[in-house]
């Protein structure tokens, strides 16, 4: 690896795994310690794949999540949400990286879509650039059933932003 090309990944990637991140924690600073723990796993790692570094990032923060869940137990509950949600609405973490009212009211609705798998294929193919083929491969499902999830998810979050008095 060159010398530089972590800074220069890091500085290529990291919002949009913090906005990965956040859409699987829903917690500012566990977000942020995912993703450098994210990188700190691709600074050691003696084989980084060749042509998919980006998704292989991803596919290492989801990972060190569901670790992060199976060591602590822990499950958000309606009072953690809640408390996100006031957050962002506000002027919480997400708000750093979403500049217009408008992308924040959308990062809003966004957060508070159930399932989780919603978020995650929305956040990744719209706040992550990624491609049906490549969130299926991150995320370990066929490629007609992430179309499938995505469909669904637009649908659930285009009829959450109507029921939004804001204007879209």
């Amino acid at each position: 690896m060159k010398p530089n090309a972590m800074d220069e990944a890091y500085r290529k990637y990291h919002k949009e795994l913090y906005l990965y991140a956040l859409s699987l924690c829903r917690n500012d600073h566990l977000a942020m310690d995912l993703v450098n723990e994210t990188f700190y796993k691709a600074f050691i790692a003696s084989n980084l794949p060749e042509g998919s570094f980006k998704y292989w990032l991803f596919r290492v923060l989801k990972n060190h999540f569901i670790d992060w869940k199976r060591k602590n137990r822990e499950t958000l509950t309606m009072e953690t949400k809640v408390d996100f949600l006031k957050d962002s609405s506000e002027r919480g973490p997400a708000n750093r990286y979403l500049n217009k009212e408008r992308d924040q009211k959308v990062y809003f609705h966004l957060m508070k879509l159930e399932p989780d798998i919603y978020r995650e294929i929305l956040t990744l193919y719209y706040y992550g650039g990624m491609s049906i083929k490549e969130i299926a491969s991150t995320e370990g499902l066929s490629k007609t059933n992430t179309k499938t999830l995505l469909y669904r998810a637009r649908k659930k979050l285009g009829k959450e932003l109507k029921e939004d008095s804001y204007e879209f």
